[in-house]
């Protein structure tokens, strides 16, 4: 991702973090984010076709138990 991206999005859990919206929201937010970027990026490097069956919900599925681990790992 580029700085822009990531200050972007750092922003934007700053914000939410101020005007009282749970943190669980914005992180679920950023995964769908990253879950539709990570199709996008693998149909491109497969010329715009998808590489498995049910590709998007694998993807998806998959940041989202990444991201659950980590935030476990690490609280």
């Amino acid at each position: 991702m580029c700085p822009a991206c990531i200050l972007t999005i750092g922003g934007g859990l700053f914000v939410a973090k101020k005007l009282g919206i749970n943190d669980i929201f914005a992180i679920g937010l950023l995964t769908l984010f990253l879950s539709i970027t990570a199709d996008k990026i693998l149909r491109n490097i497969n010329h715009g076709k998808i590489f498995f069956p049910y590709q998007r919900m694998v993807v998806s599925f998959l940041l989202l138990l990444i991201i659950i681990l980590i935030f476990r790992l690490l609280i």
